[in-house]
């Protein structure tokens, strides 16, 4: 039986050193049944020199000014002639058994539209906060339902069929990806594998991160997409989170860093993993040690999982 074909997408921007150690962790796939579509987003800083000397058939380079991830990524849709494909950060790292679990989950899957893994963070240069717990369909729609992705967005796999149609919005310079993911899953199934196959690069120095304001009002927009699609008012159930103040500023620039550590905690708990556990929740409380907010992963990894189950459970219902 002949392999699907994957188109793997990567939209690059001025990805510096990156580059090369994101496209290579692609070239390396143990699943081979692939074509790797890059669009240079009008680069400034020479990252595209770094892949120029890596010859192979799958790979092929399209360059377009800079327009933004939405318009490169909707580019490479229309180039695309896998069965499947999945979005690669110019940054990030895919395990080299990402792009084979997910295929096999897919075609086992056949009423599946995405399938997402689980994830963790690079920082400075450090692999942490391992997240691995699956969820099924069901968990999956809760997710949406709550204007939650199921997991981070550039590990997902689409199955081609079923999103044609759908495509990123042009309008949209940051979050583009989670007002895909609501739109995909608004419609069709989806699952998130239970394996950590992806790393995503966190730099917090970078233009996004440092623009907090700037990435507060795409957040909001995606909501208010999303809510106007529903036929829903946008409520503060929705907005809670988009409050900031001077006090917290470090934790917006930081946006998601404290959420992630505190479920890998959870995870790692989960199959016993307590060494590992320990190290992630000091990981996290070491970058701001006087902010009382990093330390809730060590709450967590303290706390009887009977209790954090609770306390969750109730704020869940909020």
């Amino acid at each position: 039986m002949t392999e699907p074909l994957v188109s793997v997408l990567i939209p690059v921007y001025n990805a510096g050193k990156f580059l090369r150690p994101s496209v290579e962790s692609i070239l390396s796939q143990t699943y081979k049944n692939l074509e790797i579509i890059i669009i240079n987003d009008g680069s400034t800083d020479g990252c595209m020199d770094s892949i120029s000397n890596l010859k192979d058939s799958r790979m092929r380079i399209l360059s377009q000014p800079n327009s933004g991830t939405s318009i490169a990524l909707n580019r490479g849709l229309e180039e695309l002639t896998g069965e499947f494909y999945a979005v690669q950060g110019a940054d990030d790292i895919s395990y080299r058994n990402r792009i084979k679990r997910q295929v096999q989950c897919m075609l086992e899957n056949p009423h599946l539209a995405a399938v997402f893994t689980g994830c963790s963070v690079i920082l400075d240069g450090r692999q942490l906060a391992p997240r691995f717990a699956s969820k099924d369909v069901q968990e999956c729609r809760e997710d949406i339902q709550e204007m939650r992705i199921p997991s981070a967005d550039a590990t997902a796999m689409y199955r081609v069929s079923l999103v044609k149609n759908i495509r990123y919005e042009p309008s949209l310079r940051i979050g583009q990806g989670c007002d895909y993911i609501l739109r995909v899953g608004e419609q069709y199934n989806m699952m998130v594998l239970g394996a950590c196959l992806y790393s995503y690069r966190c730099l917090l120095g970078s233009n996004t991160r440092q623009d907090w304001r700037r990435r507060q009002q795409y957040d909001r927009q995606v909501l208010e997409r999303a809510c106007r699609r529903r036929g829903i008012e946008i409520s503060g159930h929705f907005l809670s989170h988009m409050s900031v103040t001077a006090k917290n500023l470090h934790r917006e620039q930081e946006h998601g860093i404290v959420s992630d550590f505190m479920e890998s905690v959870l995870d790692l708990r989960r199959v016993g993993r307590f060494r590992e556990a320990t190290s992630t929740a000091f990981s996290c409380l070491r970058l701001h040690p006087c902010d009382p907010y990093y330390y809730k992963p060590l709450a967590y990894l303290m706390a009887p999982m009977t209790l954090i189950r609770c306390y969750r459970s109730r704020k869940k219902g909020k």
